[in-house]
């Protein structure tokens, strides 16, 4: 009887906090805590959303992603608003400018976020795959690197701020 009684309470508990909602009893320190998780694993989240909608070429799922007054890339050349963005990787992608065969693919890795209320900054880096027109296996194409600052709205994190940095993969050794 102890024994069920224990499964149920784990159960509800683990059930409230998957859902959002502070178990009772949860400290303010550990509720701080989930969300800061919460609010981590969403931008992650976001992150790879923003490759995968590039992938499947899902460009208004992609322009989704940003802030409605967001900024991609930096300075004069910056593009601003969601719909302009959106936009501009859409004519990007179409044109195949470096006439790239698919299918192509966005990687990223090793990201650094910082959460600050509604607002984060966050450091990534990425590498864009595509087959190697020669034949044979996926080659790098080029390397990159995010910095962005982010904003939640409406409970959903968003880019306000997405800076692109790309280079040349390294030779590789012969």
């Amino acid at each position: 009887m102890r024994t069920g009684l224990l499964k149920v309470t784990i159960v509800a508990g683990l059930g409230a906090l998957a859902g959002g909602c502070a178990a009772p009893g949860l400290s303010a320190a550990d509720a701080a805590r989930l969300q800061q998780l919460e609010d981590r694993e969403q931008i992650l989240e976001l992150m790879t959303a923003y490759g995968n909608t590039l992938d499947r070429r899902d460009f208004a799922a992609f322009g989704r992603l940003f802030a409605e007054d967001a900024e991609y890339g930096s300075g004069p050349g910056a593009t601003r608003g969601r719909a302009a963005i959106q936009a501009q990787l859409e004519r990007t992608l179409t044109s195949n400018p470096a006439g790239l065969p698919a299918p192509n693919f966005h990687i990223f890795f090793n990201p650094s976020v910082r959460i600050d209320g509604d607002m984060a900054t966050a450091t990534s880096l990425g590498a864009y795959t595509a087959p190697d027109p020669a034949g044979g296996a996926t080659r790098m194409v080029f390397f990159v690197s995010y910095q962005d600052t982010l904003v939640r709205q409406d409970g959903r994190w968003l880019f306000h701020k997405r800076v692109v940095g790309s280079s040349a993969p390294p030779a590789l050794a012969r």
